[in-house]
């Protein structure tokens, strides 16, 4: 017996609410761009992939109670409304668009004005879809490690995890996708991301050790950038660093990251 209608793949809470509705909310709350991506060429034109770029997040707190409806003026030919659990709701299953060679993807990255606090919701989120420090190159992995030592979060974006706060702050982009699986006899989803070999990332790692320089600390008396770390001994072995180069940083950064383990 077939559960769901032909070309869902979700269990709708109201047979109005489909993708569509859900993609809606996100476009009227100004909380997301969604671009199809088509190839021209196929016969005939079909989505090659979805563009998904987080742009802000409505709080809960300004939208009053969660329960509260607004109307979906953004759904054309219809009298929609949508409560805060819908909003919720808007950007886990909006990304369950699926092909019929259930192969679909998802380019997803956060947009460069992107400023918003992030709501402590959006962990289930990015659990599903959020990039994993296993697929970034080597050296973005070694750059996200010196910055979880350097980084201080809010007291509230400690909750999250460093890759997610650098993902925002130097605008990665990953994709995202799913697929079907059984586990222990019942119909699951399992979630896949990957790393997007397009984006290069030199640059990124460069900005983080600008943004981050190894324990630089001005020296009064000639300006001097100096370096410094405790040693066992309780003395300060002092490095000179000004004048380095991006690369030279880098490596110095590695080296105390790894002095320091």
């Amino acid at each position: 017996m077939e559960v769901l209608p032909d070309g869902w793949h979700l269990l709708p809470k109201h047979p109005r609410k489909i993708i569509k509705f859900y993609k809606s909310i996100l476009i009227q709350e100004k909380s997301a761009q969604i671009e199809n991506i088509i190839n021209k060429k196929g016969d005939p034109p079909a989505v090659l992939y979805h563009k998904l770029i987080i742009t802000g997040f409505t709080s809960c707190q300004d939208w009053g109670h969660p329960s509260v409806l607004k109307q979906l003026t953004d759904y054309k030919g219809s009298e929609l409304y949508y409560s805060y659990y819908d909003y919720m709701d808007a950007f886990e299953k909006v990304l369950f668009f699926q092909n019929k060679n259930y192969d679909h993807s998802w380019f997803l990255m956060f947009h460069k004005n992107f400023s918003s606090p992030i709501p402590s919701w959006f962990l289930k989120w990015w659990e599903m879809f959020g990039p994993i420090p296993q697929i970034l190159p080597k050296p973005l992995q070694d750059a996200l490690r010196y910055f979880n030592s350097r980084h201080t979060p809010s007291s509230h974006g400690s909750q999250f995890p460093a890759i997610l706060h650098m993902t925002i702050k130097y605008m990665i982009h990953w994709i995202s996708m799913w697929k079907y699986t059984i586990n222990n006899n019942l119909l699951d989803r399992e979630f896949l991301v990957k790393w997007w070999d397009n984006l290069r990332f030199n640059h990124i790692i460069d900005q983080i050790y600008r943004d981050f320089p190894p324990c630089i600390q001005k020296a009064i008396s000639n300006k001097t950038a100096i370096a410094h770390r405790t040693r066992s001994q309780s003395s300060l072995d002092s490095i000179q660093i000004a004048g380095k180069s991006s690369k030279e940083l880098r490596d110095l950064g590695q080296q105390l990251l790894l002095q320091s383990e």
